[in-house]
């Protein structure tokens, strides 16, 4: 075990430690509240410990740092939710699962995260952590139903845009994988702006493509309806069909193949034609290794001791406020 750090530790000494003697002196100068200064001394340790985050290696995970970079542009709008991936299997699960096949054909690389919904996000920065990269995919979900404003495949084309160029100029000798994630359905009613900009600084990757012609029904994500199934102003669920002829035009723009997913078996080939990964010269670059975190055994007892504290204070403020009232009413 080992620590891989929240904060640098020049910034953990000074601002535990003023943490710790503040309630250390508390304790010993107000004996009638020893005990509730004990108990935030305590969730001082805790927070501590949740900052230096022990960590322990996955053994076998860790591998020398390989030459490319991997971008992956998830589509998590809520029409991959739809039901109708490998039978009746939501959209998103075909997306999880190829993720993490992706990531097992390109072990060393490099990954990114670019998420789209109603608004574009990167999700991870470009990181050797594949940790990182397959905590996010486990707890991939589409975004809240009710926040959804319409969505168009082109909104991550900015972000992509920089990331790449940004990944080219900075580690050239390094092939760019970028690997497009959705159902292509667009609910704004805009035309989608061309990806071709992007082809020049792309060497590989897919557009993969969930859903099917027939579509799905799909459900409410959050909010008190969560779990139920959509439904139009006529009474009848909500389908959603995969817009195939706009996937293929991504590909296209970008000099990808496109592949229709179906099966979570079925392997994705041709998307790394022409690319053999090679080490990085070990002098600009360190091994790549995943963690097994271990600081949420710190953050139970924690959010429990931060629930006692909030508890006592609100049980304290009403009678502060009946004195004060009480003084009032005297005067």
């Amino acid at each position: 075990m080992h620590l891989e750090m929240l904060m640098p530790l020049w910034a953990i000494i000074p601002l535990f430690g003023a943490m710790l003697v503040l309630c250390t002196v508390m304790v010993v100068r107000r004996p009638r509240q020893r005990g509730a200064w004990a108990r935030r001394t305590l969730m001082v340790l805790l927070l501590l410990v949740v900052a230096l985050r022990p960590v322990t290696p996955i053994e076998g995970e860790e591998t020398q740092r390989m030459n490319a970079n991997v971008f992956f542009v998830v589509d998590r709008t809520g029409s991959m939710n739809a039901e109708d991936y490998a039978g009746e299997q939501p959209r998103l699960e075909g997306v999880k699962q190829d993720m993490q096949q992706v990531m097992s054909m390109t072990e060393g690389a490099r990954y990114s995260i670019i998420a789209f919904d109603s608004t574009a996000t990167e999700q991870l920065p470009l990181t050797t952590d594949a940790g990182a990269a397959k905590a996010w995919v486990d707890t991939l979900t589409t975004e809240p139903t009710a926040y959804s404003t319409g969505s168009n495949v082109d909104r991550p084309l900015p972000s992509l845009l920089r990331e790449i160029s940004d990944a080219k100029r900075e580690d050239p000798d390094s092939s760019v994988l970028v690997y497009f994630l959705s159902d292509g359905e667009n609910t704004d009613e805009q035309e989608s702006e061309s990806f071709s900009q992007a082809a020049g600084f792309v060497d590989g990757g897919g557009v993969l493509g969930y859903g099917t012609a027939e579509g799905g029904p799909m459900k409410i994500q959050g909010g008190e309806e969560d779990g139920e199934y959509i439904t139009g102003s006529d009474g009848q669920p909500g389908i959603s069909t995969i817009d195939e002829q706009q996937l293929q035009t991504i590909a296209g723009e970008l000099g990808v193949p496109y592949l229709h997913r179906t099966d979570p078996e079925a392997p994705i080939e041709g998307t790394m034609d022409g690319i053999t990964l090679r080490p990085v010269p070990t002098e600009s670059t360190r091994g790549v290794a995943s963690f097994d975190d271990w600081y949420w055994l710190a953050s139970i007892p924690l959010t429990a001791l931060l629930i006692w504290e909030l508890g006592e204070m609100t049980y304290r403020l009403p009678r502060r406020l009946d004195r004060h009232d009480i003084r009032g009413a005297q005067r």
